[in-house]
């Protein structure tokens, strides 16, 4: 007997698409100056007919439509970033929660997608970015096409489509206002949705075949697009960028998820390149868990596992030691030090990696200065030469600063941490002391 497909835990509430009407389409085109007879009620009816004929079929339904928002008031509470509702899909999510609309809104975003494409094995995100459409139109006719081609790229990144429902309620509101009343092109500027999906949703169990995020956007630019003259065409371009992800199962939207928010850490929604992040180091080895992770350094994934690196417990190790008391002459000490990692194994940090740690560490009245700023070259320790004098008749004892480091991976089936292997981060700092220091 064959073994059922896992299923994902999701409670939604069955819900009407926002239908694309005559009468909002109307009073959007009023709202940019297009009342000419072709936005006619009766000519508007004949054109969502046939741009809902055009409308590929698609078998992917939607649970929650967002767009960018500037109202602190209208942002959907739960989120990363700012969103409000745009409209609404088949589903809603329940009053038990926004069903992984966290996780997803903030994978979906284009740095953290980005990032997990190139990064993240497994990661099964599919991005669509077709050549800009442009040609000759009427303005309406151009905002038809454009209503179209948003469609018709929507879909092509699902492998069932998007349900045809969903995809009017996208564009039930697609014709941006303009900032500007007197403007005299067309350019509202770029526009897009978030669209949260759901495939082969059962209500009577709370659970679905898959979730995921579809991201749209698009940027429509129609030149002299109020004006006057019999049947006037003009200069149009538009720009379609599209992303999705579905999943099949939680634990692996958890793993992409975690993976994106301990490389971005604070700095998630920031633009190629992020800035160096923060990488906590903890006074004594933290408890496995998320928190810890997130405030770790991350490691290259593999497809099997997900690592971090924990640093904690910095001291002082003596690395040499002079006493001059008896002499008349400076004294001069060399020594070959090593700094890094020391790992059986090379830790691979990404390549894109940019990571910044620090702290002061105060022993027996000397504070030292413990800083690290980590990139691709930290994959190894690195052994350098170096040298400390000391005057006549004078004593100076030489401390090289290390920290604890230890891998803490998360096994995504049982969404558990544990730690691994164990080792020294060495730093390249030295610190002199001309008594010795308690190294407790």
């Amino acid at each position: 007997m064959p073994i059922p497909p896992r299923r994902i835990p999701v409670q939604l509430i069955e819900a009407t698409p926002t239908p694309v009407t005559v009468e909002a389409v109307k009073q959007q085109l009023d709202d940019i100056g297009l009342n000419c007879s072709l936005a006619a009620e009766e000519n508007l009816e004949i054109y969502i007919k046939e741009v809902e004929r055009r409308i590929p079929a698609g078998g992917t339904e939607t649970y929650q439509i967002l767009r960018p928002t500037t109202s602190p008031a209208a942002r959907v509470a739960g989120l990363h970033g700012d969103y409000e509702q745009s409209s609404i899909g088949n589903w809603e999510p329940s009053g038990t929660g926004l069903g992984y609309s966290r996780e997803l809104e903030y994978i979906q975003e284009p740095t953290h997608f980005d990032w997990l494409l190139g990064n993240q094995p497994g990661f099964t995100g599919i991005v669509n970015n077709p050549p800009e459409y442009k040609g000759r139109y009427g303005s309406v006719d151009a905002i038809k096409e454009m209503f179209i081609n948003v469609s018709v790229n929507a879909s092509a990144t699902l492998i069932k489509g998007l349900n045809r429902g969903s995809m009017e309620s996208v564009l039930s509101n697609a014709i941006a206002p303009l900032t500007d009343k007197n403007a005299q092109n067309y350019a509202p500027g770029p526009q897009s949705r978030v669209i949260f999906l759901v495939e082969d949703y059962d209500p009577s169990t709370g659970s679905a075949a898959a979730v995921g995020v579809l991201t749209l956007w698009w940027d429509l630019k129609i030149v002299d697009y109020k004006e006057k003259k019999k049947s006037p065409q003009h200069d149009t371009t538009l720009t379609v960028r599209t992303r999705s992800v579905l999943y099949s199962s939680v634990e692996a939207m958890n793993s992409d998820y975690l993976a994106a928010r301990t490389h971005f850490k604070e700095n998630a929604f920031l633009a190629i390149p992020p800035k160096p992040t923060k990488v906590e180091i903890f006074t004594a080895r933290p408890a496995p868990t998320e928190d810890t992770f997130l405030k770790s350094l991350p490691k290259i994934a593999t497809q099997e596992k997900l690592q971090a690196i924990v640093l904690y417990a910095p001291n002082l190790q003596l690395i040499g030691s002079i006493d001059n008391t008896n002499s008349d002459v400076t004294t001069t000490y060399e020594k070959s030090i090593t700094s890094g990692f020391t790992f059986s194994m090379s830790q691979q940090l990404s390549v894109e990696a940019n990571f910044d740690a620090g702290i002061v560490l105060a022993k027996g009245g000397v504070k030292i200065g413990l800083t690290f700023t980590f990139t691709e070259e930290w994959s190894s320790s690195t052994t350098e030469s170096m040298s400390f004098s000391v005057p006549a008749g004078k004593k100076a004892f030489t401390y090289q600063g290390y920290l604890m480091a230890q891998i803490l991976e998360y096994d995504a089936k049982s969404d558990s941490y544990s730690y691994k292997e164990t080792a020294r981060l060495l730093s390249n700092i030295l610190a002199t002391s001309a008594t010795p220091l308690d190294n407790s």
